[in-house]
């Protein structure tokens, strides 16, 4: 869906009459991104828009708005280093199970600004919460500092606190990016609407991240028919070999 065209859907659907409470229309740029071996990564763009219980509630509410894209889940660890005799070595590691692989938090205002600390920590907003501590790891809260710095430094985990945009008093935009490393999988754009600190409404969308061309092929080929592949792939690194020996024989 082009970006005007989910713009003019969004304002038609705001328009059509007033609700018994606030709902969330939403729209993406694009349901499917696909990556092949030249992927340098892309931007999705969301729109949305607010269906209020009025005209005039709406023109006198102020809203807030929390956009939070996961991408599929999975399990991180954290290694902890010690500098022994010159040498880097693993000391104590930390897993975080069921941690979203991509996270994007996207708000119109710094979220300790617009919500109170019960609220945040009870929504579990933010990147602070997705790396919370669990456990034993209460009183040791460096691993998490970690893993937000690790996510972040990969271009995997990010929090904009003004990346959400009203066009006017009930439509809204945002874009996150995807980056190269991004994985494969099911993503979900969570969007949480507040008024005055208090959760109102709330709706999700989703799209896929997928591998196509000569990749996809691969991958199908490897998922379809595994005995054929690991034989041809077998059989190509014995030819590899072969012809490395032949290429720097020495007579």
């Amino acid at each position: 869906m082009k970006p005007l065209a989910a713009l003019a859907v969004l304002a038609l659907v705001a328009a059509a009459g007033p609700a018994r409470a606030e709902k969330l229309v939403l729209a993406l740029s694009s349901q499917q991104i696909a990556i092949a071996s030249n992927y340098a990564g892309s931007d999705v763009t969301l729109f949305g828009a607010v269906r209020p219980d009025g005209e005039t509630e709406a023109l006198q509410r102020s809203y807030d708005l929390v956009v939070t894209v996961r991408g599929p889940a999975t399990t991180l660890e954290v290694r902890e280093k010690e500098r022994t005799a010159g040498l880097w070595v693993n000391r104590e590691r930390r897993r975080f199970p069921r941690t979203p692989s991509y996270l994007a938090t996207l708000s119109t205002r710094p979220l300790d600004d617009m919500l109170s600390p019960e609220i945040r920590e009870g929504q579990r907003l933010g990147l602070k919460a997705a790396a919370a501590p669990r456990g034993e790891d209460l009183g040791r809260p460096e691993f998490s500092e970690a893993l937000i710095r690790l996510q972040t430094g990969r271009g995997l985990w990010r929090e904009e606190p003004k990346g959400v945009v009203f066009l006017d008093p009930t439509l809204f935009r945002t874009t996150f990016h995807l980056p190269p490393n991004v994985p494969f999988g099911a993503f979900e754009a969570d969007v949480r609407l507040f008024a005055s600190g208090v959760p109102i409404a709330r709706e999700t969308i989703t799209f896929r991240v997928v591998k196509s061309g000569f990749e996809d092929r691969v991958a199908a080929l490897a998922e379809n028919w595994r005995l054929a592949y690991g034989v041809a792939t077998a059989l190509l690194a014995l030819a590899f070999g072969w012809t490395a020996s032949v290429a720097f024989r020495r007579d």
